[in-house]
């Protein structure tokens, strides 16, 4: 709205309010009583050189293309795809994309849990606390941004924009040497014009109001200019703070700009997702529109099938007969396996690429990216020559052109190098001028012509394309020697897509590219949390391995690890350079530097394609792994690493596999166990998360690994198909012969949790174990939703009579799924170490029925109570007790009886009612411990010890000379000083885990409530009293301190002090290998403070202690 619009009535009454332009807009409205806009922020009256020069800006970008290239074909309704709105959050967390196009490449596109999609109008959407705004766009190469910048132009152009009215908008391409340089305003304004000239300090008086600036290629400036710039200045609001402005730049160099105080929006151009690769494949292939929609929505209802009841359909299958639709479907399918190729695909360009190559190939996707990108360069050309006297169908490949196209493709080879060296991208005219007039004819198709404020420039149809022509010149004609080149590159991060397809060229072949591969030592085995003593005591009467069956982790496998900076050393680039130079070799090289042959792929986060190039290594090392550590693995995930172990060589081979496979099938799972990787294999610990399975036939192809001697298998919720009866029983018939007849197997633990139909897999297990002379440890777990059918009478009678070899049971088997009775007479198995049942189920009949015929146990676990007297009467000998007290007199009878027993060294006991806690029991666990002076591990689980009982238990303990190990519950208040300072000067504890809760006092408070209160204690008393233990106590190894209700938020400057003095004292420690501090959440507090201490408390470590290991301190929450 301009002055001229306005009626004398209304500029009388502006004249006496107030004449800024601001307040002329507003009052206006206000007086003729509308409201103001929603999507008006700034109406202004402008000089008319100003309104001039925007004007003839305004006719230039809207004569601009948008999209000016139109080889490959373009695809797509967007050309820039989609543009999600990033949450601002710690730069740091970028890492963890969800998506990106290379992993560990030129390009990691980030992805945040806050993201959502928004409109291109969205943008420039003004913020609550400023009109002046700084928006970070970034994306991949090829993904469309400069298009969006493009696109802006144009709606600007063409009016006004929704949320903001700019006086002038001003396109500043940072490849531009001009802009780059920039020193003033005016040198922004590349398009000059003599009439306008004083329109740049017009908007420098007003500090930039009304103007926006897009900044576009953030990457493309040099270091020294990303620190020191006039575009530096103005995107961090040093100078012209009133402006707006968008900067666009590639993933990779976007984190310093995000890390701005001013930021106020990160938008990413996301491309398409993987459905929109689908539906553009569709369309691109299937011409009939018909056919093609019918195509498309038969693929959205099999992905919504897959969603709806988790059938895991790997593969897009059609009805449809039409060639074109079948070559669709193969082409999606193909993309699922091969990730990296689908990745680019998220990039417009790239994905119209991909499509042309894929069908000039016969329907067939190149191995590696390399084949790739010279099968299209090849088409290009082959395109661009038909004008000539040459046939293209003679052109059988790049090597192998004739002279009039070799010396023409050398020349673009040479120009492609020579700018990626310079981070050049674009290419004025007298930068060509060098070129044959062969090559400037039309540029074998590789280039695309621009006009950029009436100067002509020229870049490469894609970037990749500019690095795949750096990479042929590198290996073919550059003067100095290929290994050199890639040496000097190695960690330029703007030539890693060169070196891979360098990688790809060359196949890695000369010796010296080994130095990359032999890594000496790589570490990338299991971090485990240490098991504490009772937990060793417990669990080596079970498992051959108990550090890998943690009771913690009965629903999963995967929690038993802790978080490391190690995870970092997994090689990503070096897998991905193996797969596209396809060099076994180098495969063999990795192999041998990995320290144990062990790899541990927990919270390492890969890609598809990641997976692919792993097993390409593995498959490939001619090496005995010694373990694998899949950690969760998807179906999709799993096919593809699967599909990678296509070696049939016994020369490859792994002892023990890992991992929680998630949507598994009966064929997937047929795939991986038929693998030559592990035929031979001896130990196996998997879950099944989910998926389509009969856990039958799962069990049998497990079972019939040759070489197999443990077998841990979890089956977690999976559907089971429906299977004809008489097959059924064959089967269950089958694998009761199979655990017979099996002469390997020494260690079985089963855990089926689920619907019914599972009682007659499991008879077969228990029946084929009763006949079994292997087996020793034998461990089964059900917990059935729908209860099926009991077992019937006689199994479990028949396995304690007939078999003769099992020495440790753990049985997890529900009343309602045990017949009314166990009538057990004979007991024959030599059992040492027995467990019934869970803390959550009843087991009465169970523990009724067996313990009275079971007799000499060395371990016992129990999780219903039992008369303790009757315990150690059959049991004299019992080293292990983990028994619940449900009275003050059975914990009494326990306690009194220990004060003389000298056979027990680890006891658990499990207190869940508070009327247990008489004083006549605390004297007796007092008395214990004073009188009993070999016991070694005492936990007391309970939700917490009262505070008129810990007295009871200092007394004891300060009088105590045997326990090593010491876990419980207590109080949070001022006594646990005193309990403390006992501890400090135990020697002889090298244990101890202790939570602490709530006191009484806060019984009545709400959660909040009791947080405000823990938190100041929590870090005012424990934190200090256990740095002064820490300090007093010299022998300690393992601590775990929890305290899960706590502000995880709050934080005070003295509070960091305690923590630092905490961490100092951990490092220091002359004992201590472990500790960990527990809390419900993740807390920034605890977490940052190390982070920011850790290289200095490393390095004390490494001067004051040169001989002992760094502790591990784990800052874990559940």
């Amino acid at each position: 709205m301009a002055l001229s619009y306005l009626g004398p009535t209304a500029l009388g009454m502006i004249n006496a309010i107030d004449t800024s332009p601001h307040c002329i807009t507003f009052t206006y409205l206000n007086t003729l009583g509308q409201s103001i806009p929603d999507n008006v922020t700034s109406i202004s009256s402008i000089p008319d050189d100003v309104q001039g020069y925007a004007d003839n800006m305004r006719q230039h970008y809207k004569h601009q293309p948008i999209v000016a290239i139109d080889w490959p074909p373009r695809i797509g309704k967007d050309f820039f795809g989609r543009l999600a709105l990033v949450e601002k959050q710690d730069s740091s967390t970028q890492a963890k994309s969800a998506w990106h196009i290379l992993r560990g490449q030129v390009d990691k596109t980030v992805k945040l849990t806050e993201n959502k999609e928004i409109s291109v109008e969205d943008v420039l959407q003004p913020t609550d606390s400023s009109l002046s705004l700084r928006v970070v766009i970034d994306g991949p190469p090829g993904i469309g941004k400069t298009t969006l910048c493009r696109k802006l132009l144009n709606m600007w152009s063409n009016g006004p924009l929704v949320h903001q009215q700019y006086d002038l908008v001003l396109y500043c391409p940072l490849r531009n040497s001009k802009i780059a340089t920039a020193t003033s305003l005016a040198d922004l304004f590349v398009r000059q014009l003599n009439r306008y000239k004083n329109v740049p300090e017009w908007f420098e008086e007003r500090d930039g109001e009304g103007l926006l600036i897009i900044f576009d290629g953030w990457d493309e400036l040099s270091d020294q200019l990303r620190q020191s710039s006039l575009a530096a200045s103005i995107i961090c609001k040093e100078k012209l703070d009133q402006c707006s402005v968008i900067v666009t730049s590639r993933s990779y160099a976007s984190s310093s700009l995000l890390k701005m105080d001013t930021l106020s929006r990160h938008v990413q151009v996301i491309g398409f997702c993987e459905d929109e690769i689908s539906t553009v494949i569709i369309q691109t292939l299937q011409k009939d529109t018909k056919l093609a929609q019918e195509l498309i929505n038969e693929n959205t209802e099999q992905d919504k099938w897959q969603l709806k009841y988790g059938k895991y359909k790997f593969h897009f299958t059609t009805t449809q007969s039409s060639k074109d639709s079948q070559l669709a479907v193969k082409l999606i399918n193909d993309l699922k396996v091969r990730n990296d190729v689908q990745s680019l695909c998220y990039v417009p360009l790239v994905c119209s690429m991909v499509i042309l190559v894929y069908c000039k190939e016969g329907g067939r996707l190149p191995t590696t990216l390399t084949q790739l990108y010279e099968s299209f360069i090849l088409q290009t050309i082959r395109r661009h020559v038909k004008r000539h006297d040459i046939n293209p169908h003679t052109l059988g490949s790049l090597s192998s052109l004739p002279s009039q196209l070799a010396k023409p493709l050398q020349e673009m080879c040479q120009l492609a190098y020579t700018n990626l060296a310079n981070t050049r991208m674009t290419f004025s005219s007298h930068q060509l001028q060098s070129l044959s007039e062969a090559v400037k004819e039309d540029y074998l198709g590789l280039m695309t012509r621009f006009t950029e404020y009436d100067e002509e420039k020229y870049q490469f149809l894609h970037l990749s394309i500019q690095e795949f022509l750096a990479a042929w010149w590198i290996v073919t004609k550059y003067e100095k020697k290929t290994e050199e080149v890639f040496k000097d590159h190695f960690d330029d991060d703007h030539f890693r897509m060169c070196l891979r397809l360098v990688a790809g060229l060359t196949h890695l072949e000369h010796e010296s590219y080994q130095q990359y591969f032999n890594k000496q030592q790589l570490d990338l085995q299991c971090k485990r949390k240490p098991l504490f003593g009772f937990e060793t005591c417990h669990l080596s009467y079970f498992y051959q391995n108990p550090e890998i069956s943690l009771p913690a982790i009965r629903e999963a496998i995967l929690y038993d690890h802790i978080s490391s900076d190690d995870f970092d050393n997994v090689p990503i680039l070096l897998l991905q350079l193996l797969y596209e130079s396809q060099n076994t070799t180098l495969c063999q090289v990795l192999a041998q530097s990995i320290n144990n042959h062990s790899l541990c792929l927990y919270k390492v986060s890969l890609s598809l394609f990641d997976l692919l190039c792993l097993s390409y290594c593995i498959n490939n090392s001619n090496t005995t792994w010694n373990h694998l550590h899949l950690d969760h693995v998807s179906n999709k995930e799993l096919s593809v690493f699967t599909a990678g172990l296509t070696n049939n060589s016994l020369q490859t081979q792994c002892k023990r596999l890992e991992g929680w496979l998630g949507g598994s099938t009966d064929e997937l799972i047929h795939k991986l166990l038929q693998s030559s990787l592990l035929y031979n294999i001896q130990e196996c610990y998997c879950g099944l998360g989910g998926g389509q399975y009969v856990p039958c036939l799962v069990l049998l192809q497990f079972l019939n690994l040759p070489q197999l001697k443990i077998l841990h298998l979890i089956m977690s919720s999976p559907t089971i198909p429906t299977v004809d009866n008489t097959c059924y029983t064959d089967k269950c018939t089958e694998l009761e012969k199979c655990i017979e007849m099996n002469s390997t197997l020494q260690e079985m633990k089963i855990r089926y949790r689920g619907l019914g139909k599972i009682t007659s897999t499991i008879i077969s297990v228990i029946r084929g174990v009763t006949r079994n002379k292997t087996i020793t440890l034998l461990t089964i777990y059900m917990y059935v939703d729908i209860p099926p059918p009991p077992l019937p009478d006689g199994v479990i009678e028949q396995l304690l009579k007939d078999n003769n070899t099992l020495q440790a049971l753990s049985l997890d088997i529900h009343d309602y799924l045990l017949p009314s009775s166990l009538n057990i007479v004979e007991v024959n198995t030599p059992l040492t170490a027995l467990e019934i049942g869970e803390e959550v189920w009843s087991f009465k009949l169970m523990t009724s029925s067996l313990l009275p015929h079971i007799k000499g146990l060395h371990c016992l676990i129990l999780h219903d109570p039992y008369p303790p007297h009757l315990l150690f009467l059959s049991h004299p000998s019992l080293h292990t007790l983990t028994l619940p007290l449900d009275t003050a007199e059975s914990a009494i009878e326990l306690f009194t009886i220990l004060q003389t027993n000298t056979a027990l060294k680890a006891l658990s006991v499990e207190i869940e009612e508070k009327r247990v806690y008489t004083s006549s029991m605390g004297t007796s666990l007092q008395d214990m411990l004073t009188q009993n002076q070999t016991l070694k591990y005492l936990e007391i689980v309970s939700w917490c010890i009262p505070s008129s009982f810990l007295s009871f238990l200092t007394t004891g303990l300060r009088h105590n000379t045997s326990l090593q190990q010491l876990s419980l519950s207590i109080p949070l208040n001022e006594e646990i000083r005193t309990f403390i300072n006992v501890i400090s000067q135990k020697n002889s504890l090298t244990e101890l885990k202790v939570n602490f809760k709530p006191d009484k006092s806060c019984s009545n408070c709400s959660k909040e409530g009791n947080k405000q209160i823990m938190t100041p204690l929590f870090y005012e008393q424990v934190l200090p009293a256990v740095t002064n233990m820490l300090q007093s106590h010299t022998t300690i190894r393992l601590l775990r301190i929890g305290c899960s209700i706590i502000n995880e938020e709050s934080s005070q400057p003295n509070w960091i002090e305690l923590v630092q003095h905490l961490y100092e004292t951990i490092f220091i420690h002359p004992s201590l290998e472990y500790i960990e501090i527990n809390t419900e959440y993740p807390t920034p507090l605890l977490v940052d403070t190390l982070k920011n201490q850790k290289k200095t408390l490393i390095d004390r470590h490494r001067k004051e202690k040169p001989h002992k290991p760094l502790p591990i301190v784990n800052i874990s929450y559940s």
